[in-house]
């Protein structure tokens, strides 16, 4: 019998490049192909991610109702009592000031999720405190690089620190990438790819449809665009690691 990863983190070498929307599409379609998704939002600093799904007129619990958890919560019952839609939670700060919420409620909140019949996708920026505590062989780690010279510098940077990051287990995490922009050659996503010495799963190039979505307030991975045709790519590569378990 395979299981799945426990957790696909999506993290964004760079900002701008769309990894927390591509996070709530692989959420959207991890639910639309298996058992049910939860999206956490790990960028505590701004929060904001149910805004990004269109869920935050939805009730239901957020980080600052969890400011207290210490230890295992009940999983199962905690997304049953987060907003979502088609079966993808997400749990996400409120509008407004950021949550104070302990390091240790995070991770507790995380592992505890983590052991649930849910299958669940980080949103995880490279500056979260929380980055060395998820770091695991069990997890597959999809970063989003830019094409330009500053962000493959990032890029560099963002592949490196989690393939070496303290707290890491000897056995190293399952890094891909997610490349970013126009349309590409395919020469110059090879050299990249080649560089970084890691998988590439897809190229995301910009599309329209996308921010018009955004602006309708749709979860993304709903309509049949760029982000969609990427985030089946990560669903793919995720069910692949759990066949292979």
């Amino acid at each position: 019998m395979t299981t799945t990863p426990f957790l696909t983190a999506v993290v964004g070498a760079s900002g701008g490049l769309g990894a927390s929307t591509l996070a709530l599409a692989v959420g959207r379609r991890l639910a639309a192909t298996g058992p049910p998704a939860v999206v956490v939002d790990l960028d505590l600093l701004r929060g904001g991610l149910e805004v990004t799904a269109g869920v935050e007129h939805l009730a239901g619990r957020r980080w600052d109702d969890l400011c207290h958890v210490r230890g295992r919560v009940p999983p199962d019952a905690l997304v049953s009592m987060l907003p979502g839609e088609e079966g993808c939670a997400v749990l996400s700060a409120r509008g407004g000031a950021p949550p104070e919420v302990p390091e240790t409620a995070v991770r507790d909140v995380v592992a505890s999720l983590a052991q649930g019949s849910a299958r669940v996708v980080l949103d995880l920026p490279l500056s979260s405190p929380v980055l060395p505590g998820v770091l695991s062989p069990g997890a597959l780690f999809v970063v989003v690089v830019g094409l330009r010279t500053r962000a493959l510098a990032d890029a560099d940077a963002a592949v490196s620190r989690l393939l070496d990051a303290p707290g890491a287990s000897d056995l190293a995490p399952d890094v891909r990438i997610v490349t970013r922009g126009g349309r590409a050659a395919s020469d110059v996503v090879d050299e990249v790819v080649a560089h970084l010495g890691v998988a590439h799963l897809h190229h995301l190039t910009d599309d329209p449809h996308v921010p018009r979505d955004a602006e309708r307030g749709l979860f993304p991975g709903t309509g049949r665009d760029a982000v969609r045709r990427c985030a089946d790519a990560v669903v793919a590569a995720v069910d692949a690691v759990a066949e292979a378990s």
